[in-house]
């Protein structure tokens, strides 16, 4: 006698669950803007946010470059000018 078989169908793998997104850790940078604004009372504007971030990042990149120079134990210190 015959066997009959029967057909399996794969099912379509179903896409995986995504979880809910944590919330963005907010960038440094924009949380140190966010304070230093407040402690100075100095108006900060949505639309000037992106400029004062990149000029505060040159900034901390150029004291990282000036921080980063060796100076020998011999190096004298600058004068200082009184007038």
């Amino acid at each position: 006698m015959a066997r009959k078989t029967k057909t399996v169908r794969k099912r379509a793998a179903k896409p995986a669950k995504r979880k809910s997104a944590a919330p963005k850790k907010p960038d440094a940078l924009d949380a140190f803007i966010a304070a230093a604004a407040r402690a100075l009372e100095l108006p900060a504007q949505k639309a000037w946010l992106p400029a004062i971030k990149a000029n505060l990042r040159v900034t901390l990149q150029h004291a990282r470059t000036v921080g980063a120079f060796k100076l020998p134990d011999t190096a004298e210190t600058a004068p200082v000018f009184k007038a």
